[in-house]
């Protein structure tokens, strides 16, 4: 009974865990770093646990590629926090993944082989049209404590541009110039 009551306390506490510290990370920090960057629609596929962390996984079905190799047409990634076996866990910075919008994904796959948005809601961008019917990407500015590669805290802003400048700036950090 007595570990029972410990091990309930102990999942209690990390399931109420909200405190996340991000790293800054540029644009081209980010294309940079991603194993792979795609575009595409994401569906909620299933929770579940990994070691003591709730996962949500999703599949994204693949419309465009711009970093990597991808074999099918979908591509498997996840985010910390969801529910499994009737326990819930939640975590700052996770961003809202709205399933059948449009997004563009700077994702990184760990040494373990699990497949993550790179700088949790850093690395997600929604896809739309603005007023003019030009195609943008954009993401808000994150509210969790962010600090820059100094250690130094910092504040995060909105992003937003034109897909195809989004596009042209993949393309230049990879060929080495746009730093």
């Amino acid at each position: 009974m007595r570990r029972l009551f410990i091990l309930s306390l102990l999942v209690a506490c990390l399931a109420t865990v909200d405190g996340s510290t991000l790293q800054q990370l540029s644009l081209s920090d980010m294309i940079l770093k991603s194993t792979l960057i795609v575009r595409g629609t994401p569906q909620l596929n299933y929770s579940q646990f990994r070691g003591s962390i709730i996962y949500t996984h999703y599949t994204v079905e693949v419309s465009q590629v711009y970093k990597g190799l991808v074999r099918t047409r979908q591509v498997d990634f996840a985010v910390p926090g969801g529910i499994s076996t009737g326990m819930r866990q939640v975590f700052s910075g996770i961003p809202g993944i709205v399933n059948g919008k449009d997004y563009v994904f700077f994702l990184w796959t760990s040494k373990t082989g699990l497949t993550q948005i790179i700088g949790l809601s850093q690395g997600l961008f929604m896809v739309s049209k603005d007023t003019t019917g030009h195609m943008i990407v954009q993401r808000p500015a994150a509210t969790e404590t962010m600090l820059n590669a100094a250690g130094q805290p910092v504040a995060d802003s909105d992003l937003q541009m034109n897909l195809g400048d989004l596009i042209n700036k993949i393309y230049v950090v990879l060929r080495g110039g746009g730093q």
